[in-house]
């Protein structure tokens, strides 16, 4: 294995990246009316509070085909390995720690889980869809790279300002909401540690020193759940 030449999957990736993109930009589409709808009809803070009808029907099904989605997106570390790339801590911590999160919290399904599907589902729309252009050897401005990589940042930070002003409306206010403590704290965590990585990350590739020299060239990104 570690003598053999890397599998080029030319193709394969295509489909794989195309397929991903896709499942994306539906979801996306899918999800979003609901979201606006909450925020309109019952307010910003509710948004993340209550979980209203963000597990019934077609966005029930999504909902589970997220869920889903987190599992399957692991192929992405088939690809890596087959392909011979590196396999970072970052890639590998993110793709387990996020199945873990989705498989724990769907039965209860908090009303921040809303924000956090819909925050992925958007990102993951534009990271895949440049993935699939890469796949085709099709070269991009490296800005586009950086722009995908603070896109990914951004997810993070905002789902934790929502999950700690979520956390003043339970613990201060005493406000009644679709709610469970050990499932907040793991999501505390995991966006946590996700903001410090890829902050971390981003300034290694694009800032410090120039950035890497292989980011100088490619300006790749990291990939995300």
């Amino acid at each position: 294995m570690r003598n053999r030449q890397p599998f080029e999957l030319f193709y394969p990736l295509n489909v794989w990246n195309a397929f991903l993109a896709a499942f994306s930009i539906a979801g996306t589409v899918t999800l979003l009316p609901e979201f606006i709808s909450t925020i309109s009809k019952h307010g910003l803070n509710a948004s993340y509070c209550k979980r209203y009808d963000f597990t019934r029907g077609a966005k029930g099904f999504w909902g589970w085909m997220f869920i889903v989605s987190k599992l399957f997106e692991m192929g992405d570390t088939v690809f890596l390995v087959l392909r011979k790339r590196p396999l970072m801590f970052l890639h590998w911590y993110h793709h387990v720690l996020t199945v873990v999160y989705a498989f724990y919290s769907y039965p209860t399904t908090p009303g921040f889980n809303r924000w956090g599907v819909n925050l992925n589902f958007f990102v993951h729309a534009f990271m895949y869809s440049y993935y699939f252009i890469r796949s085709l050897k099709i070269r991009l401005p490296g800005a586009i790279a950086k722009f995908i990589t603070t896109l990914q940042i951004l997810q993070f930070a905002i789902s934790l300002v929502v999950l700690l002003h979520l956390g003043v409306l339970i613990f201060i206010r005493k406000v009644e909401c679709d709610f469970d403590t050990n499932i907040f704290l793991l999501a505390i965590f995991m966006e946590g540690t996700y903001l410090i990585l890829f902050i971390n990350f981003f300034l290694r590739s694009y800032v410090i020193g120039g950035g890497k020299s292989k980011y100088r060239t490619e300006r790749s990104t990291k990939k995300q759940h």
